[in-house]
Protein backbone atom coordinates (compact mmCIF):
# COMPACT_ATOMS: atom_id res chain seq x y z
CA UNK A 1 0.00 0.00 0.00
CA UNK A 2 2.65 2.52 0.95
CA UNK A 3 4.57 1.95 -2.27
CA UNK A 4 1.45 2.57 -4.33
CA UNK A 5 0.58 5.71 -2.39
CA UNK A 6 4.08 7.06 -2.97
CA UNK A 7 3.62 6.61 -6.73
CA UNK A 8 0.20 8.22 -7.06
CA UNK A 9 -2.40 9.97 -4.94
CA UNK A 10 -5.99 8.93 -5.58
CA UNK A 11 -8.84 11.28 -4.79
CA UNK A 12 -11.93 9.18 -5.43
CA UNK A 13 -14.09 10.05 -2.43
CA UNK A 14 -14.41 6.57 -0.97
CA UNK A 15 -13.30 4.71 2.12
CA UNK A 16 -10.98 1.78 1.39
CA UNK A 17 -9.63 -1.08 3.45
CA UNK A 18 -7.60 -4.23 2.96
CA UNK A 19 -9.49 -6.86 0.98
CA UNK A 20 -9.93 -10.19 2.76
CA UNK A 21 -8.56 -13.34 1.13
CA UNK A 22 -11.02 -15.64 -0.60
CA UNK A 23 -11.96 -18.98 0.95
CA UNK A 24 -11.01 -22.40 -0.38
CA UNK A 25 -12.20 -23.85 -3.68
CA UNK A 26 -14.94 -26.50 -3.72
CA UNK A 27 -14.51 -29.95 -5.20
CA UNK A 28 -15.13 -30.54 -8.92
CA UNK A 29 -17.98 -32.42 -10.52
CA UNK A 30 -17.33 -35.66 -12.43
CA UNK A 31 -19.14 -36.96 -15.50
CA UNK A 32 -18.46 -40.40 -16.84
CA UNK A 33 -19.77 -39.89 -20.38
CA UNK A 34 -22.05 -37.48 -22.21
CA UNK A 35 -24.85 -40.03 -21.96
CA UNK A 36 -23.83 -41.76 -18.72
CA UNK A 37 -24.65 -40.94 -15.09
CA UNK A 38 -23.46 -37.79 -13.39
CA UNK A 39 -22.26 -37.70 -9.81
CA UNK A 40 -20.93 -34.88 -7.67
CA UNK A 41 -20.69 -33.79 -4.06
CA UNK A 42 -23.03 -31.14 -2.76
CA UNK A 43 -21.67 -27.58 -2.67
CA UNK A 44 -19.89 -26.27 0.39
CA UNK A 45 -22.31 -25.83 3.36
CA UNK A 46 -22.40 -22.04 3.25
CA UNK A 47 -26.13 -21.62 3.75
CA UNK A 48 -28.87 -22.48 6.18
CA UNK A 49 -27.59 -20.63 9.24
CA UNK A 50 -29.59 -17.66 10.59
CA UNK A 51 -28.76 -14.51 8.66
CA UNK A 52 -27.11 -16.40 5.80
CA UNK A 53 -27.61 -15.02 2.32
CA UNK A 54 -28.32 -18.38 0.62
CA UNK A 55 -30.76 -20.77 2.31
CA UNK A 56 -31.27 -24.36 1.05
CA UNK A 57 -34.49 -24.89 -0.88
CA UNK A 58 -35.81 -27.17 -3.64
CA UNK A 59 -37.73 -27.04 -6.92
CA UNK A 60 -40.88 -27.84 -4.90
CA UNK A 61 -40.66 -24.22 -3.70
CA UNK A 62 -41.02 -22.96 -7.27
CA UNK A 63 -44.40 -21.78 -8.46
CA UNK A 64 -44.95 -23.00 -12.02
CA UNK A 65 -41.88 -25.20 -12.60
CA UNK A 66 -42.64 -27.15 -15.77
CA UNK A 67 -41.23 -28.70 -18.93
CA UNK A 68 -41.73 -25.39 -20.76
CA UNK A 69 -39.73 -23.50 -18.14
CA UNK A 70 -36.97 -26.13 -18.24
CA UNK A 71 -36.78 -25.70 -22.03
CA UNK A 72 -36.55 -21.92 -21.70
CA UNK A 73 -33.87 -22.27 -19.03
CA UNK A 74 -31.88 -24.63 -21.25
CA UNK A 75 -32.05 -22.24 -24.18
CA UNK A 76 -30.70 -19.33 -22.12
CA UNK A 77 -28.16 -21.44 -20.24
CA UNK A 78 -26.64 -22.78 -23.45
CA UNK A 79 -25.83 -19.19 -24.39
CA UNK A 80 -23.90 -18.82 -21.11
CA UNK A 81 -22.24 -22.19 -21.71
CA UNK A 82 -20.53 -20.68 -24.77
CA UNK A 83 -18.80 -18.26 -22.38
CA UNK A 84 -18.17 -20.84 -19.66
CA UNK A 85 -16.44 -23.20 -22.11
CA UNK A 86 -13.58 -20.70 -22.47
CA UNK A 87 -12.95 -20.27 -18.74
CA UNK A 88 -11.37 -22.17 -15.87
CA UNK A 89 -11.10 -21.69 -12.11
CA UNK A 90 -13.64 -20.35 -9.65
CA UNK A 91 -16.87 -18.86 -10.98
CA UNK A 92 -17.03 -16.47 -8.00
CA UNK A 93 -15.29 -15.56 -4.76
CA UNK A 94 -18.14 -17.49 -3.11
CA UNK A 95 -17.32 -21.22 -3.46
CA UNK A 96 -21.04 -22.03 -3.36
CA UNK A 97 -21.09 -21.32 -7.11
CA UNK A 98 -18.35 -23.83 -7.89
CA UNK A 99 -15.84 -23.80 -10.72
CA UNK A 100 -16.02 -23.53 -14.47
CA UNK A 101 -14.67 -27.07 -14.65
CA UNK A 102 -17.89 -28.22 -12.94
CA UNK A 103 -19.90 -26.53 -15.67
CA UNK A 104 -18.05 -27.97 -18.67
CA UNK A 105 -19.57 -31.50 -18.53
CA UNK A 106 -22.97 -30.13 -17.56
CA UNK A 107 -22.98 -27.84 -20.58
CA UNK A 108 -21.95 -30.70 -22.85
CA UNK A 109 -24.73 -32.91 -21.50
CA UNK A 110 -27.28 -30.09 -21.73
CA UNK A 111 -26.68 -29.58 -25.45
CA UNK A 112 -27.43 -33.26 -26.10
CA UNK A 113 -30.70 -33.62 -24.20
CA UNK A 114 -34.17 -33.74 -25.72
CA UNK A 115 -36.77 -31.34 -24.35
CA UNK A 116 -38.61 -34.05 -22.41
CA UNK A 117 -35.46 -34.84 -20.37
CA UNK A 118 -34.57 -31.29 -19.34
CA UNK A 119 -36.81 -30.96 -16.30
CA UNK A 120 -35.41 -34.07 -14.59
CA UNK A 121 -31.87 -33.05 -15.60
CA UNK A 122 -32.08 -29.77 -13.70
CA UNK A 123 -33.78 -31.43 -10.73
CA UNK A 124 -31.11 -34.15 -10.49
CA UNK A 125 -27.92 -32.20 -11.02
CA UNK A 126 -28.52 -28.79 -9.45
CA UNK A 127 -28.96 -27.72 -5.82
CA UNK A 128 -31.43 -24.92 -5.10
CA UNK A 129 -30.96 -22.01 -2.68
CA UNK A 130 -33.31 -19.16 -1.88
CA UNK A 131 -31.65 -15.75 -1.80
CA UNK A 132 -32.24 -13.79 1.43
CA UNK A 133 -35.74 -15.16 2.24
CA UNK A 134 -36.42 -12.37 4.75
CA UNK A 135 -36.12 -9.66 2.06
CA UNK A 136 -39.04 -8.53 -0.13
CA UNK A 137 -36.81 -7.88 -3.11
CA UNK A 138 -37.39 -5.78 -6.21
CA UNK A 139 -38.18 -7.14 -9.69
CA UNK A 140 -38.15 -4.65 -12.55
CA UNK A 141 -37.87 -5.07 -16.32
CA UNK A 142 -36.01 -3.85 -19.38
CA UNK A 143 -36.23 -4.29 -23.15
CA UNK A 144 -34.44 -3.50 -26.40
CA UNK A 145 -35.35 -0.01 -27.65
CA UNK A 146 -35.16 1.25 -31.24
CA UNK A 147 -33.49 4.61 -31.89
CA UNK A 148 -32.99 6.58 -35.10
CA UNK A 149 -29.54 7.89 -35.93
CA UNK A 150 -26.71 8.60 -38.32
CA UNK A 151 -22.95 8.28 -38.53
CA UNK A 152 -22.81 11.99 -39.43
CA UNK A 153 -23.89 14.86 -37.22
CA UNK A 154 -26.69 17.06 -38.56
CA UNK A 155 -29.39 19.35 -37.27
CA UNK A 156 -31.67 16.35 -36.73
CA UNK A 157 -29.01 13.92 -35.48
CA UNK A 158 -27.26 16.02 -32.86
CA UNK A 159 -27.26 13.84 -29.73
CA UNK A 160 -24.13 11.68 -29.47
CA UNK A 161 -23.89 8.07 -28.35
CA UNK A 162 -20.41 8.13 -26.85
CA UNK A 163 -17.81 5.39 -26.91
CA UNK A 164 -15.67 4.95 -23.80
CA UNK A 165 -13.82 8.31 -23.85
CA UNK A 166 -10.08 8.38 -24.47
CA UNK A 167 -9.51 10.31 -21.23
CA UNK A 168 -11.42 7.84 -19.00
CA UNK A 169 -9.30 5.62 -16.74
CA UNK A 170 -10.84 2.56 -15.08
CA UNK A 171 -9.57 1.21 -11.79
CA UNK A 172 -10.42 -2.06 -10.08
CA UNK A 173 -9.93 -1.56 -6.29
CA UNK A 174 -9.49 -5.30 -5.74
CA UNK A 175 -6.31 -5.30 -7.85
CA UNK A 176 -4.78 -2.85 -5.38
CA UNK A 177 -5.88 -4.82 -2.32
CA UNK A 178 -8.72 -2.38 -1.65
CA UNK A 179 -12.48 -2.68 -1.37
CA UNK A 180 -15.39 -0.31 -1.68
CA UNK A 181 -16.90 1.24 1.42
CA UNK A 182 -20.28 -0.19 0.39
CA UNK A 183 -20.22 -3.97 0.92
CA UNK A 184 -23.12 -4.36 -1.52
CA UNK A 185 -20.95 -3.06 -4.38
CA UNK A 186 -17.66 -4.82 -3.83
CA UNK A 187 -17.01 -5.26 -7.55
CA UNK A 188 -17.75 -1.69 -8.57
CA UNK A 189 -15.19 -0.38 -11.05
CA UNK A 190 -13.99 3.17 -10.47
CA UNK A 191 -13.86 5.66 -13.33
CA UNK A 192 -11.46 8.59 -13.23
CA UNK A 193 -9.47 11.07 -15.31
CA UNK A 194 -6.20 12.90 -14.81
CA UNK A 195 -6.28 16.54 -13.82
CA UNK A 196 -2.87 18.22 -13.39
CA UNK A 197 -1.36 14.89 -12.43
CA UNK A 198 -4.15 14.02 -9.98
CA UNK A 199 -6.60 11.19 -10.52
CA UNK A 200 -10.08 12.59 -9.92
CA UNK A 201 -13.61 11.18 -10.40
CA UNK A 202 -14.85 11.27 -13.97
CA UNK A 203 -17.49 13.82 -14.98
CA UNK A 204 -21.14 13.23 -14.07
CA UNK A 205 -23.97 13.38 -16.62
CA UNK A 206 -24.24 17.16 -16.48
CA UNK A 207 -20.48 17.55 -16.84
CA UNK A 208 -20.32 15.17 -19.81
CA UNK A 209 -23.17 16.97 -21.58
CA UNK A 210 -21.45 20.31 -20.99
CA UNK A 211 -18.23 18.93 -22.49
CA UNK A 212 -20.21 17.62 -25.48
CA UNK A 213 -21.58 21.09 -26.09
CA UNK A 214 -18.03 22.46 -25.95
CA UNK A 215 -16.97 19.95 -28.61
CA UNK A 216 -14.55 18.01 -26.37
CA UNK A 217 -15.65 14.53 -27.47
CA UNK A 218 -15.06 14.74 -31.22
CA UNK A 219 -13.10 11.47 -31.32
CA UNK A 220 -15.38 9.63 -28.90
CA UNK A 221 -18.71 9.66 -30.76
CA UNK A 222 -20.01 6.26 -31.82
CA UNK A 223 -23.23 7.43 -33.51
CA UNK A 224 -25.51 10.47 -33.56
CA UNK A 225 -29.19 10.02 -32.62
CA UNK A 226 -32.18 12.34 -32.87
CA UNK A 227 -33.58 12.33 -29.34
CA UNK A 228 -31.98 12.90 -25.92
CA UNK A 229 -34.79 11.12 -24.10
CA UNK A 230 -34.37 8.07 -26.34
CA UNK A 231 -30.66 8.09 -25.53
CA UNK A 232 -31.40 8.33 -21.82
CA UNK A 233 -33.69 5.30 -21.89
CA UNK A 234 -31.17 3.42 -24.03
CA UNK A 235 -28.65 4.05 -21.26
CA UNK A 236 -31.12 2.66 -18.73
CA UNK A 237 -31.72 -0.45 -20.85
CA UNK A 238 -28.02 -0.94 -21.62
CA UNK A 239 -28.40 -2.11 -25.23
CA UNK A 240 -30.56 -1.52 -28.26
CA UNK A 241 -30.82 -0.98 -32.00
CA UNK A 242 -30.07 2.24 -33.87
CA UNK A 243 -31.69 2.47 -37.31
CA UNK A 244 -29.46 4.71 -39.41
CA UNK A 245 -30.58 7.16 -42.09
CA UNK A 246 -29.01 4.75 -44.61
CA UNK A 247 -31.47 2.03 -43.61
CA UNK A 248 -28.82 0.03 -41.74
CA UNK A 249 -29.64 -1.37 -38.29
CA UNK A 250 -26.76 -1.18 -35.81
CA UNK A 251 -26.75 -3.13 -32.53
CA UNK A 252 -25.18 -1.18 -29.69
CA UNK A 253 -24.38 -2.41 -26.22
CA UNK A 254 -22.91 -1.38 -22.89
CA UNK A 255 -19.16 -0.62 -23.07
CA UNK A 256 -18.52 1.33 -19.86
CA UNK A 257 -19.80 3.99 -17.49
CA UNK A 258 -18.63 7.14 -15.80
CA UNK A 259 -18.54 5.62 -12.30
CA UNK A 260 -21.26 7.72 -10.69
CA UNK A 261 -24.12 6.08 -8.79
CA UNK A 262 -27.40 5.60 -10.59
CA UNK A 263 -30.37 7.68 -9.39
CA UNK A 264 -33.91 7.05 -10.64
CA UNK A 265 -35.33 10.22 -12.20
CA UNK A 266 -38.83 8.92 -11.43
CA UNK A 267 -38.05 9.24 -7.73
CA UNK A 268 -37.08 12.88 -8.21
CA UNK A 269 -40.20 13.58 -10.28
CA UNK A 270 -42.43 12.06 -7.61
CA UNK A 271 -40.67 13.94 -4.79
CA UNK A 272 -41.18 17.22 -6.67
CA UNK A 273 -44.84 16.48 -7.36
CA UNK A 274 -44.27 16.28 -11.13
CA UNK A 275 -45.78 12.78 -11.34
CA UNK A 276 -48.15 10.79 -9.15
CA UNK A 277 -47.65 7.40 -10.82
CA UNK A 278 -44.16 6.65 -12.11
CA UNK A 279 -43.51 4.42 -15.13
CA UNK A 280 -41.38 4.71 -18.22
CA UNK A 281 -44.49 5.74 -20.13
CA UNK A 282 -45.51 8.50 -17.70
CA UNK A 283 -41.94 9.84 -17.49
CA UNK A 284 -41.64 10.07 -21.27
CA UNK A 285 -45.01 11.79 -21.62
CA UNK A 286 -44.07 14.40 -19.03
CA UNK A 287 -40.67 15.09 -20.59
CA UNK A 288 -42.23 15.43 -24.05
CA UNK A 289 -44.60 18.07 -22.67
CA UNK A 290 -41.89 19.91 -20.67
CA UNK A 291 -38.76 20.10 -22.87
CA UNK A 292 -37.54 23.21 -21.02
CA UNK A 293 -37.04 21.08 -17.87
CA UNK A 294 -35.18 18.24 -19.61
CA UNK A 295 -31.79 19.08 -18.10
CA UNK A 296 -33.25 19.55 -14.64
CA UNK A 297 -34.75 16.07 -14.62
CA UNK A 298 -32.19 14.04 -16.59
CA UNK A 299 -29.22 15.50 -14.72
CA UNK A 300 -30.57 14.24 -11.40
CA UNK A 301 -29.15 10.90 -12.55
CA UNK A 302 -25.36 11.45 -12.64
CA UNK A 303 -24.73 7.98 -14.11
CA UNK A 304 -23.74 7.97 -17.81
CA UNK A 305 -23.36 4.88 -20.02
CA UNK A 306 -20.95 4.51 -22.97
CA UNK A 307 -21.62 2.18 -25.91
CA UNK A 308 -19.92 0.04 -28.53
CA UNK A 309 -21.19 -1.56 -31.73
CA UNK A 310 -21.93 -5.26 -31.53
CA UNK A 311 -21.47 -7.70 -34.39
CA UNK A 312 -23.75 -10.25 -32.74
CA UNK A 313 -27.37 -10.53 -33.80
CA UNK A 314 -29.81 -9.54 -31.13
CA UNK A 315 -29.16 -7.99 -27.71
CA UNK A 316 -26.08 -9.14 -25.83
CA UNK A 317 -25.72 -8.94 -22.06
CA UNK A 318 -22.74 -8.10 -19.89
CA UNK A 319 -21.68 -11.75 -19.85
CA UNK A 320 -21.22 -11.60 -23.62
CA UNK A 321 -24.12 -13.99 -24.23
CA UNK A 322 -27.24 -13.42 -26.31
CA UNK A 323 -30.27 -12.50 -24.21
CA UNK A 324 -33.41 -14.65 -24.37
CA UNK A 325 -36.72 -12.81 -23.72
CA UNK A 326 -38.20 -13.64 -20.30
CA UNK A 327 -35.40 -16.14 -19.63
CA UNK A 328 -32.48 -13.70 -19.25
CA UNK A 329 -32.07 -11.24 -16.40
CA UNK A 330 -29.76 -8.61 -14.96
CA UNK A 331 -28.58 -9.13 -11.38
CA UNK A 332 -26.22 -7.69 -8.80
CA UNK A 333 -23.13 -9.71 -9.70
CA UNK A 334 -21.47 -8.98 -6.38
CA UNK A 335 -24.16 -11.33 -5.01
CA UNK A 336 -24.88 -13.66 -7.96
CA UNK A 337 -22.25 -14.38 -10.65
CA UNK A 338 -23.22 -14.11 -14.29
CA UNK A 339 -24.28 -17.42 -15.81
CA UNK A 340 -26.14 -18.61 -12.72
CA UNK A 341 -29.57 -20.23 -13.33
CA UNK A 342 -32.38 -18.48 -11.44
CA UNK A 343 -35.98 -19.01 -10.52
CA UNK A 344 -38.10 -15.88 -10.15
CA UNK A 345 -41.46 -15.75 -8.36
CA UNK A 346 -42.96 -12.29 -8.71
CA UNK A 347 -45.91 -10.39 -10.21
CA UNK A 348 -46.28 -8.89 -13.68
CA UNK A 349 -47.12 -5.33 -12.70
CA UNK A 350 -48.86 -4.40 -15.95
CA UNK A 351 -51.83 -6.68 -15.28
CA UNK A 352 -51.14 -7.80 -11.68
CA UNK A 353 -50.81 -11.49 -12.59
CA UNK A 354 -48.31 -14.06 -11.22
CA UNK A 355 -45.00 -14.15 -13.09
CA UNK A 356 -42.84 -17.23 -12.45
CA UNK A 357 -39.89 -17.95 -14.73
CA UNK A 358 -36.66 -19.89 -14.99
CA UNK A 359 -33.92 -17.47 -16.01
CA UNK A 360 -30.17 -17.07 -16.27
CA UNK A 361 -28.21 -14.16 -14.80
CA UNK A 362 -26.61 -12.74 -17.95
CA UNK A 363 -26.59 -8.97 -17.52
CA UNK A 364 -25.94 -6.16 -15.06
CA UNK A 365 -27.19 -2.62 -14.58
CA UNK A 366 -26.33 0.54 -12.68
CA UNK A 367 -29.59 0.36 -10.73
CA UNK A 368 -29.30 -3.33 -9.86
CA UNK A 369 -28.33 -3.33 -6.18
CA UNK A 370 -29.26 -5.39 -3.18
CA UNK A 371 -29.59 -9.14 -2.76
CA UNK A 372 -33.06 -10.02 -4.07
CA UNK A 373 -32.82 -7.77 -7.10
CA UNK A 374 -33.62 -8.78 -10.68
CA UNK A 375 -34.21 -6.85 -13.89
CA UNK A 376 -36.13 -9.12 -16.27
CA UNK A 377 -35.31 -8.89 -19.99
CA UNK A 378 -38.67 -8.80 -21.79
CA UNK A 379 -37.34 -8.70 -25.37
CA UNK A 380 -37.80 -6.11 -28.12
CA UNK A 381 -40.69 -4.09 -29.46
CA UNK A 382 -43.71 -2.25 -28.13
CA UNK A 383 -45.18 -5.18 -26.17
CA UNK A 384 -41.88 -5.81 -24.40
CA UNK A 385 -41.47 -2.11 -23.73
CA UNK A 386 -44.95 -1.94 -22.24
CA UNK A 387 -44.22 -4.81 -19.84
CA UNK A 388 -40.82 -3.43 -18.88
CA UNK A 389 -42.05 0.12 -18.42
CA UNK A 390 -44.57 -0.85 -15.76
CA UNK A 391 -42.68 -3.66 -14.07
CA UNK A 392 -42.04 -2.99 -10.38
CA UNK A 393 -42.88 -5.71 -7.87
CA UNK A 394 -41.50 -7.69 -4.96
CA UNK A 395 -41.08 -11.44 -4.93
CA UNK A 396 -38.80 -14.39 -4.23
CA UNK A 397 -35.51 -15.31 -5.88
CA UNK A 398 -33.74 -18.68 -6.07
CA UNK A 399 -30.39 -19.74 -7.53
CA UNK A 400 -29.40 -23.13 -8.92
CA UNK A 401 -25.81 -24.35 -8.55
CA UNK A 402 -24.12 -27.58 -9.68
CA UNK A 403 -24.32 -30.33 -7.04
Amino acid sequence: MMGFRNMMFIRLGMVVSVLLLATALPGCISLSTASGPLSAPSPAPLAGQPGQLFVPASVSDYQGWSKAQAVGLSRALQESCKVYAKRTGQVSDNPLFGTYEQWHPLCTRLSQLEDHALQSFFESHFAVYQVAPEEKGLFTGYFTPLLHGSRVRSQRYSTPLLKVPEDLVQLNPKKFGLKNSNDQRLNKMLAAKLNDGWMVPYDNRAGINERVWRGEYKNDVLLWVDDRVDRFFLQIQGSGTVRLDTGEDVQVGFAGRNGHDYFAIGRYMKQKGLLEEVSMQSIRQWLDKNPDRLDEVLHTNPDFIFFAESEKLGPVGAQGSRLIPEHSAAVNRSVIPLGTPLWVNTTLTRNNTPFARAMVAQDVGSAIRGNVRVDVFFGAGAEAGDKAGYQNADGKLYVMVPR
